[in-house]
């Protein structure tokens, strides 16, 4: 029964080897140069949500309709580090998991504290300095 496949062998392994010399970069891949700017980027972005959320806190009312809207602000910071990070050759799937690790970490730490500033501003009957 299997010797009916055998002669799939040989296009398996050509196709194999196919795909292991187009592989892009991974993340074992990355050089020091590359983590620098992923780590650059990620701030960036912190600090653009931290901006963008101080200026929406008056006009908005909703906290989450205030960190989405600002999450969508500083969008053009991790679609510069998608661009940087695709010319130095790593895979997409590395690139974009980095991108929403970075995205997901930054609003879980973001909105409790938008939530206590409204807390806040609601206790006191005014609106609290960030």
């Amino acid at each position: 029964m299997t010797s009916r496949f055998l002669f799939l062998l040989p296009l398996l392994g050509c196709a194999t080897i196919a795909l292991a010399n187009d592989e892009a970069a991974t993340g074992y891949d990355v050089t020091d140069a590359d983590r620098t700017l992923m780590m650059e980027s990620a701030t960036a972005y912190n600090n653009c949500l931290h901006a963008k959320t101080d200026a929406l806190m008056s006009k908005m009312d909703d906290v989450r309709v205030v960190a989405d809207t600002a999450m969508q602000e500083c969008e053009s910071v991790m679609t510069e580090l998608d661009t940087a990070l695709a010319a130095q050759g790593l895979a997409e799937d590395f690139r974009m998991g980095f991108i929403r690790h970075t995205k997901n970490a930054s609003v879980r730490r973001l909105l409790p504290e938008l939530m206590a500033r409204r807390s806040a501003e609601s206790a006191a009957g005014e609106p609290a300095e960030p």
